[in-house]
């Protein structure tokens, strides 16, 4: 393995790291259109790989902006 291949791997196992804590984080599957490398940590929630940034950032979750888009409840 050559030092640039030793670096690369080194990155990609920060990944596995929550950016806050240091923990380890666990990948989420993708799901539905989806795109992207999605973390979980249990203390701070879900996180994304921006390849424009080179770095994980805290993943907005997005409120609902209609009730038709709200899920249906049984009566």
């Amino acid at each position: 393995m050559s030092a640039n291949d030793s670096r690369a791997a080194g990155r990609w196992e920060q990944l596995n790291r929550c950016p806050e804590c240091g923990e380890d984080m666990q990948r989420s599957v993708q799901v539905g259109e989806q795109v992207g490398l999605y973390y979980a940590c249990a203390a701070h929630g879900r996180f994304r790989y921006s390849w424009d940034r080179d770095a994980l950032e805290p993943v907005v979750e997005e409120l609902p902006t209609s009730n038709s888009q709200l899920p249906k409840v049984p009566r």
